[in-house]
């Protein structure tokens, strides 16, 4: 199924909005609630609310106005309120709520639309002792801005809408409104800059402190709260990249760049980059290439990276427990001219939509509407404006109840293919290989050495293995997979090393597990898993040469 155009701005409606902006905030800031809060002067209703320990808000409730907190905050709109504790304020100390939260920290900010109407508030709450920075409060502020923002790009957009469908007695009335649309396209452009500015700057100055905080005698508790909060302040600041992003291809003044590149080395490295997010969720991430690391091709490396990248991320952040598998090849023979990337991003998860809009999204063929789809995620929808810049498009399937998978598909030019790896390869052609690995989903080395037309003898049992070299195997390397289970797998390495002390050996590690360099020492390489293929082939040509 083919990208087609988006109509709308970032979200289907406020209410999205409202999640994302929750969302984003329960990253930064580290308070027990925050809610948006809507009211018409007479009813107060919770759009949304994220409560960390304790429930103390819930989304779609509501309140009279007057009886909420929400209403002290819109007495004066032009300014915050900060309440330290709400049982001891007098603004709050007699209100029913005030007995039903008991004492708590509170900080509300008005939402206020251009007109200089309010429409609600961004509020968070905590326990008394709750010390709120300079920087969270700037952040809440601008969070605040780009809300009242979108609530007059969906109000216009609703406004146009409905004249589009008059009669012909409002076409002047129309073009005026188009006049005005323009206007406000502008408009959206220097939101979005003056946004990007004023959060990036504290966010900067977050990031920049973790890095001072950090001390060689840190303990391990403070280091897991500084962790975490550059874990946060990356988020938000991807955020902003991808707002930023979107809005330079929205306006045309994104350029595709055509230089010779190495594809291999592309996806490699972007899928290493969300290993450690996998691992932190206890994902198994996996990528399987078919293709070559001696040829070269024509195309944007780094926009094929970040739109992968963005679609990687989204699968991880999708799935909950399984596994995320990469797989890429170029369509067409290797003599032709011009061939097609197809990456494949499959996980274990459905998409981070209610059932309610799933069902909406999925169709008879079992295939989802990717233009609906991206309207939920700002970095799918950047992906999806890269893909029809390069020409190509994005797909996505239901592959059954809990589990998903993206079709990329990206038109490649062949430039050449480097002599030096290729010859590499011809010499490892015939080359007999002892492989005992875990069964997983990773990139197998075995496909990657029969790619090389080497002689792989494959197991996971490592008295498979004895067997095979009693009955006369005599190979040329030995590949172990420490995540078979370290302790059998390094009792394999000695058996091996003490029967045939000639035979080279080259360990695979999984990402993150260290071992110990006394038995480092004893081997011939190190690899570490999912296992690059330029890593592989430069540790086979120097063992084999």
């Amino acid at each position: 199924m083919g990208t087609v155009g988006m109509t709308r701005g970032f979200f289907e409606n406020i209410q999205e909005a409202a999640s994302h902006i929750v969302d984003v905030l329960s990253g930064v800031l580290k308070v027990n609630t925050i809610f948006v809060a809507t009211n018409d002067g007479m009813t107060n209703v919770i759009l949304e609310a994220f409560n960390r320990r304790e429930e103390w808000v819930v989304r779609g409730s509501e309140l009279p106005f007057e009886s909420s907190y929400c209403s002290l905050v819109l007495q004066d709109p032009t300014h915050h309120l900060t309440i330290t504790d709400t049982a001891a304020h007098p603004l709050t100390c007699s209100m029913g709520v005030t007995r039903e939260l008991g004492n708590r920290f509170f900080v509300g900010i008005p939402i206020m639309r251009r007109s200089g109407e309010t429409f609600g508030t961004i509020c968070i709450m905590d326990d008394p002792d709750y010390v709120i920075s300079e920087a969270d409060m700037k952040t809440l502020n601008a969070m605040a801005v780009f809300l009242g923002y979108v609530v007059d790009l969906e109000s216009n957009l609703l406004l146009q809408k409905q004249k589009l469908n008059d009669t012909e007695q409002l076409k002047h009335q129309l073009q005026i409104e188009k006049e005005r649309a323009e206007s406000e396209a502008m408009t959206k452009t220097q939101m979005i800059a003056l946004m990007s500015h004023e959060i990036r700057n504290p966010l900067n100055g977050i990031l920049g402190l973790t890095d001072l905080m950090r001390t060689p005698d840190m303990p391990d508790e403070h280091v897991e709260y500084v962790n975490m909060i550059e874990t946060s302040g990356n988020i938000l600041l991807s955020l902003l990249n991808n707002i930023m992003n979107f809005n330079i291809n929205d306006t045309g003044k994104t350029v595709v760049q055509d230089d010779p590149f190495d594809l291999v080395s592309t996806i490699e490295n972007t899928v290493y980059l969300h290993v450690a997010q996998a691992m932190d969720k206890g994902i198994e991430l996996g990528l399987n290439l078919e293709m070559n690391i001696s040829q070269v091709f024509v195309g944007d490396e780094a926009k094929i990276g970040q739109l992968l990248a963005n679609v990687l991320k989204y699968a991880i952040d999708s799935t909950r427990a399984g596994s995320v598998l990469v797989r890429a090849l170029v369509d067409g023979n290797d003599l032709d001219e011009v061939g097609t990337l197809l990456l494949h991003v499959k996980y274990t998860g459905r998409m981070l939509t209610s059932d309610k809009n799933l069902q909406a999204f999925n169709t008879l063929d079992g295939k989802f509407s990717i233009q609906k789809l991206v309207g939920t995620n700002l970095g799918l929808a950047v992906s999806q404006n890269l893909a029809i810049l390069m020409h190509g498009h994005i797909e996505v399937n239901s592959l059954g109840e809990e589990e998903t998978e993206f079709q990329i598909r990206l038109p490649l030019i062949r430039h050449w293919e480097l002599p030096q790896l290729a010859s590499i390869q011809q010499r490892l052609k015939g080359k007999r290989v002892l492989l005992v690995k875990a069964p997983d989903i990773l990139q197998g080395v075995s496909s990657l050495m029969r790619r090389w037309q080497m002689d792989v003898h494959m197991t996971s049992d490592s008295e498979q293995a004895h067997q095979w070299m009693d009955e006369g195997l005599e190979p040329d390397v030995a590949v172990i997979d420490m995540g078979l289970h370290q302790a059998h797998a390094v009792k394999l390495v000695h058996e091996l090393k003490s029967s045939a002390k000639q035979l080279p050996i080259i360990i695979l590690v999984p990402y993150g597990l260290h071992i110990d360099p006394h038995e480092a020492g004893i081997v011939d390489a190190v690899l570490t898993k999912p296992v690059r293929q330029l890593d592989l082939l430069n540790a086979l040509s120097a063992i084999l040469h």
